[in-house]
């Protein structure tokens, strides 16, 4: 029992700082510490805002360049699409043009191997006699 009454006083006289009332002047002192960790922070706010608008400015230039370089792509892609239409156009036109050559000579030269194979007049009455 006697242990547990000397144990009793001892924490009630580790518990008595905390019965203390604070002073004026520990009250400007926390106002102080406050007012200085608040100076801080916004200083150091500032200097990341600073420095987060300078990286918008940065990738902005980036972005900016890399969607001028894209549209001149774009513009040769296109230019490259309506050569290649104007080939293909071409090319079917040359089909077109050789398929009717074709036909033409070969009318022409079914016509004189038939002329060739056909008697003459003469020659079918110099047959007959």
């Amino acid at each position: 029992m006697k242990n547990i009454l000397v144990l009793s006083i001892l924490f009630c006289a580790i518990a008595m700082p905390v019965l203390a009332e604070l002073t004026a002047e520990d009250l400007e002192k926390i106002r102080q510490i406050v007012k200085d960790s608040e100076a801080e922070l916004k200083s150091d706010i500032e200097k990341t805002n600073s420095a987060l608008k300078a990286e918008i400015e940065k990738t902005n230039s980036k972005l900016d360049a890399i969607d001028a370089r894209l549209r001149t792509v774009e513009t040769g892609v296109a230019e490259l699409r309506g050569r290649n239409i104007g080939v293909s156009v071409v090319k079917d036109w040359l089909v077109a043009i050789c398929a009717v050559v074709a036909v033409l000579i070969s009318i022409i030269a079914l016509r004189r191997t038939k002329s060739l194979d056909t008697p003459a007049p003469q020659d079918t009455q110099k047959a007959l006699s």
